[in-house]
């Protein structure tokens, strides 16, 4: 993302899924580092658009590099236009003799004014639209690992929650199981005690009848 967009125009969003407008009293959208066409309301917005717009943006910013070079061929054209009719005139006025000497002393320095000079230039705009590529290609990098690293933890979600489902599936299994026998122990428990109760009372009748047949005795 490159500085704010001064711009006090209708700015709506790049991003297709946002289409947000700028609203005045709120900050500025921020327009593309690179083409400088594209604004977005967020960072986000510029992730998630970048896919789309990654090829577009690349045709622009080589476009705008390569006005940018012809415009300083055309800067620098006249002075070499101008530079070898004006430079056999100098040294015609400065070096009369036209010494061998002078001439080979002309070329031993002249290598050394050529390195110096190419010390001095500053970098080119290409490489510097490489930096902000390779900026830009660290970034998409990053989400794109940020990303893996998601989609890893949701799968690992979902194998636990299915986990979590079959062990579910399980207990309650085990738990209509043990309700089952606990209901066949209870029926067996009610059946015993009826036949408990049933041979009390034979008991009890076997008892009266010993009694009765004591008191006639």
């Amino acid at each position: 993302m490159a500085g704010n967009n001064n711009d006090k125009r209708v700015v709506v969003c790049s991003n297709p899924t946002c289409q947000k407008k700028w609203v005045p009293g709120q900050p500025s959208f921020k327009s593309c580092s690179q083409c400088g066409q594209a604004k977005y309301c967020s960072k986000e917005c510029q992730r998630s658009h970048w896919k789309q717009h990654k090829r577009a943006c690349k045709k622009k910013s080589q476009q705008i590099q390569q006005q940018q070079n012809q415009s300083q061929q055309s800067i620098k054209s006249p002075q070499l236009s101008q530079s070898p009719q004006q430079q056999p005139q100098q040294n015609k006025k400065q070096n009369p003799s036209n010494s061998p000497q002078l001439k080979q002393g002309k070329k031993q320095q002249s290598p050394q004014l050529h390195n110096q000079s190419n010390k001095n230039r500053s970098p080119s705009p290409s490489k510097r639209g490489n930096e902000k590529n390779e900026k830009v290609d660290k970034d998409v990098k990053t989400d794109s690992n940020d990303q893996k690293k998601l989609v890893a933890e949701i799968t690992a979600l979902k194998r636990e929650k299915q986990q979590l489902l079959l062990d579910k599936k399980e207990a309650n299994f085990f738990l209509e199981q043990t309700k089952k026998t606990i209901a066949k122990q209870n029926e067996k428990m009610e059946s015993f005690t009826e036949r408990l109760r049933l041979t009390l009372n034979k008991v009890e009748k076997i008892h009266e009848s010993l009694e009765s047949v004591k008191a006639i005795c």
